[in-house]
């Protein structure tokens, strides 16, 4: 990991710290978030409430606690409509996966999917400046075939503590088609934007999301 990758992945941590918002959570509490994480992958969905109240003695709270280390989004009825890194809105990151296809909350969550679970993954989105369709095919930190003259770019002035991550800084994670529209778009706001080619960005995601599986791994 590269010293601009590893800067990166200590500024994301400290706005969103996922890890160590798994480890505060009870074991139970810690497992739940496990099982609505791999139900994306099973099913290419997460758990309904009324699936989570089959799991744990009292739904509402566990999940509330979850959602309260921000390792899961819930809609306004209550329900589980997100679990880093995946969603249930339809957002332009497509990934997929196992013989099912999910959404992902961002372009840095979806190049982490691959990596979480070592299985092989298909990324289908765009590049958020042009429009052209971003393809990558991609086992671990490898990627086997598409568009890999493709960038990666966050905007960390969107960040805001008065907004969920999933609705402020996620939604500024993007894919940029090639370089040339990278480094345009670094240009526009060099002191909030930045930009990772595909190899430097594919280890900023597994950096930050691989520990989540790792620790559901132990807990099982």
């Amino acid at each position: 990991m590269n010293t601009e990758v590893s800067t990166a992945l200590k500024r994301l941590e400290s706005i969103l710290p996922l890890a160590s918002g798994l480890n505060s959570l009870s074991s139970d509490d810690a497992g739940l978030y496990c099982k609505l994480l791999s139900s994306y992958v099973q099913q290419g969905r997460t758990l309904t409430r009324d699936e989570v109240a089959k799991l744990v003695s009292n739904a509402d709270q566990a999940l509330a606690n979850v959602a309260d280390s921000k390792l899961i989004v819930l809609d306004d009825h209550g329900d589980p409509a997100g679990a880093y890194p995946f969603t249930s809105q339809e957002r332009e990151h497509k990934v997929h996966i196992n013989g099912v296809t999910v959404h992902c909350m961002c372009a840095l969550d979806a190049l982490a999917v691959s990596s979480m679970f070592d299985i092989a993954t298909v990324i289908d989105s765009q590049c958020r400046i042009t429009g052209e369709q971003i393809h990558l095919e991609q086992h671990g930190t490898v990627f086997s075939d598409g568009t890999l003259d493709a960038w990666f770019g966050i905007n960390w002035g969107a960040a805001s503590t008065d907004i969920v991550c999933a609705e402020s800084l996620c939604m500024e994670m993007m894919f940029l088609a090639n370089e040339t529209v990278a480094r345009e778009w670094l240009a526009e706001s060099p002191d909030t934007h930045e930009i990772f080619d595909l190899p430097s960005a594919v280890a900023f995601a597994a950096g930050f999301f691989v520990p989540l599986v790792e620790n559901c791994r132990q807990a099982a």
